[in-house]
């Protein structure tokens, strides 16, 4: 399945690139995304293999235009619909927005903390994390019931655990050591 979302997501990154339309194609892309989501007889419609194809392509079409989507991005959705891969939507939406985020130089980091961070800690963690991995960072902050506090911080197959549980192993380790 990865396959598949990053051979489609990367065919939609060229194009968006050479049409100079990445932003949009972008956008259009989650706000698709979020209609399947929030839809679910949508997504049964289009995952229902007893609904010929042509009534699928009407109705998308017709969305797609109330949208006001471009045809990049139109008729990307069309072509997931004839190909049947219209159920990896997600996962294509997000290989697309990895690969957008390489090309452009940019790296996801997914912070977790124990309670909500201000506009300044997230500003001081971004530079911060920028210096250390030599890349503009874009930060993908959640709550995690299961820490007391501090961060854990999350950079591809990378983790930072700044929490105050992994220093309390680490006191703990040093401490049975002696």
């Amino acid at each position: 399945m990865a396959v598949i979302a990053k051979r489609y997501a990367k065919a939609l990154v060229d194009v968006s690139l050479k049409l100079a339309q990445p932003e949009r194609v972008e956008k259009e892309l989650n706000q698709f995304e979020e209609l399947l989501s929030h839809n679910k007889e949508l997504y049964l419609f289009y995952t229902n293999p007893a609904i010929p194809l042509p009534k699928k392509r009407n109705a998308t079409s017709e969305i797609l235009s109330r949208l006001g989507f471009c045809s990049t991005t139109s008729n990307f959705i069309l072509i997931l619909i004839d190909n049947h891969r219209i159920h990896y939507f997600t996962e294509i939406r997000q290989a697309f927005q990895q690969e957008m985020n390489e090309r452009r130089g940019i790296i996801q980091a997914e912070i977790s903390t124990a309670f909500e961070v201000d506009h300044e800690i997230k500003s001081r963690l971004e530079e911060k994390l920028s210096r250390l991995t030599g890349k503009e960072v874009s930060l993908k902050f959640n709550i995690s019931s299961g820490l007391i506090g501090g961060v854990v911080t999350r950079i591809g197959d990378t983790i930072y655990d700044g929490s105050i549980r992994q220093q309390l192993e680490l006191i703990r380790a040093r401490l049975s050591s002696d």
